[in-house]
């Protein structure tokens, strides 16, 4: 079962390479703030990709705009398209060539105007770049208002998680920036006074979803307080509803870093009326392995992301469960990642003549190898039903035959490219042992940066 899983997967990412190199899904919150309401909140898994909207036009959208970073990822505009997508409204863009990236126009058919924009904050803070240029990471809030250049700041709003019936409870608004008391902010029936502060009582069960306003100030973000009677134990009485979880772990991980670490990210979601998620539960266990044991990650955590030492050569499955603060918990949602050999491996076995180690910082484990003369040829015997070999192109790069048990076939590494992200995978093969061989057809440059074996 597992092996047919990873197969699909890594045969999936060698049939092509996207027009936009990607680094990986990300999971991310988003909130969009409208002239009057808030237009959507939730989590969001966004990653850097062509995005198009019907103004300014397909465009890539990966942090690479403009030069403002190396490598491409998720980011604040690429998280607002994966919410339209998700909430089921549009938004368009004007594309700026010189500046490589789009002003935003309309979101959910509220428009800019001569005097009122879009805008984008990441934590709490205004992007001094453009959203296709700010990579975001995973758990980051990503808000995008209306009108943002005339605010006088964000609000944010904190309470208690839960209360019972008749019972007050106070609730606290700062400015997010400063975090200094805001007077005059309405929260449900309540204003604050001088000091930020309001008391609420809530006289029927149920999970109150609570938000802070006050006029030209960015409303806040949202707090769950669940509403118990007496001697009831918190957020039980009206939630019974587990939540929903999305792993994302990358097929290969180095599609996600340069090291010997597999990077995941997760978010749960308990749904518009659900007391919220509290906590999460990762485990992971070897799929290479005979009888291959789930071991903990993360017990009980608020973490969304994790970076897990994985050896090389090897297959791993992760699994992740959400918890939501009524203690109903969600189905385990699973994940799978490889852990490629790297070039410098003693596994693989290259020619004496013809190959070079090179540094290089945005190669896995910082290095390459080389291959510059006709002829020269790398090997690997591994045991496993597919090998990918993790490469890239090179504006002059040549061609290489790549076979394992009679089958072969050339591939072209010529062309622009970053590292780590062309992948050549070859058939797929009946579980055992199998040589896999690599031979350099001129003398134009190809690289081998690592290999990653399928169980």
């Amino acid at each position: 079962m597992h092996t047919k899983r990873f197969l699909f997967v890594a045969s999936l990412l060698a049939l092509a390479l996207p027009t936009t190199a990607t680094a990986a899904p990300t999971a991310v919150d988003v909130r969009i703030e409208g002239k009057t309401s808030t237009i959507f909140t939730g989590p969001v898994t966004t990653d850097g990709k062509v995005v198009a909207p019907s103004t300014g036009g397909a465009h890539a959208c990966d942090g690479t705009n403009g030069g403002a970073n190396p490598s491409p990822g998720p980011t604040a505009t690429s998280a607002l398209d994966d919410a339209a997508l998700k909430g089921g409204f549009t938004w368009d863009g004007t594309w700026f060539a010189g500046f490589g990236d789009y002003s935003i126009d309309h979101v959910a058919g509220e428009s800019s105007t001569s005097s009122e924009f879009w805008g984008v904050f990441v934590n709490g803070e205004a992007l001094q770049v453009g959203g296709c240029q700010f990579l975001v990471q995973p758990g980051d809030e990503v808000l995008w208002t209306f009108d943002a250049f005339s605010k006088v700041g964000a609000l944010s709003l904190t309470a208690p998680g839960a209360t019972q019936t008749g019972k007050p409870i106070q609730v606290d608004v700062v400015d997010r920036a400063t975090k200094g008391p805001v007077a005059g902010a309405t929260v449900g029936s309540a204003t604050t006074a001088g000091n930020g502060s309001a008391a609420l009582t809530f006289d029927q069960p149920g999970v109150y979803r609570l938000k802070a306003e006050k006029p030209s100030w960015i409303r806040s973000s949202e707090v769950r307080v669940c509403v118990d009677p007496p001697l009831v134990e918190a957020c039980t009485s009206t939630d019974r509803t587990p939540p929903s979880v999305r792993l994302d772990a990358p097929a290969i991980s180095t599609s996600v870093g340069r090291f010997g670490q597999i990077r995941l990210s997760w978010q749960g979601d308990d749904g518009a009326n659900g007391s919220g998620v509290r906590r999460y539960r990762v485990e992971k266990r070897r799929v290479d392995k005979p009888n291959g044991q789930w071991r903990a990650i993360k017990t009980d955590t608020t973490s969304t992301v994790a970076r897990v030492p994985a050896t090389a050569g090897s297959a791993y499955e992760f699994r992740v469960q959400a918890i939501d603060r009524a203690g109903n918990a969600s189905p385990m949602t699973l994940g799978e990642s490889l852990m490629p050999i790297d070039n410098l491996s003693h596994r693989l076995r290259f020619s004496k003549r013809g190959w070079k180690t090179l540094r290089r910082q945005g190669a896995f484990k910082l290095s390459v190898s080389r291959a510059i003369e006709k002829g020269a040829t790398a090997s690997l015997r591994f045991n496993g039903a597919q090998a990918t070999i993790v490469t890239r192109n090179l504006p002059s790069g040549g061609r290489v035959r790549v076979s394992v048990d009679g089958d072969s076939k050339v591939v072209d590494l010529s062309g622009r490219g970053r590292f780590r992200r062309k992948l050549i995978a070859t058939k797929n093969l009946e579980p055992g042992t199998h040589t896999l061989r690599v031979v350099s057809l001129g003398r134009a440059p190809i690289e081998i940066d690592g290999v990653a074996i399928a169980p």
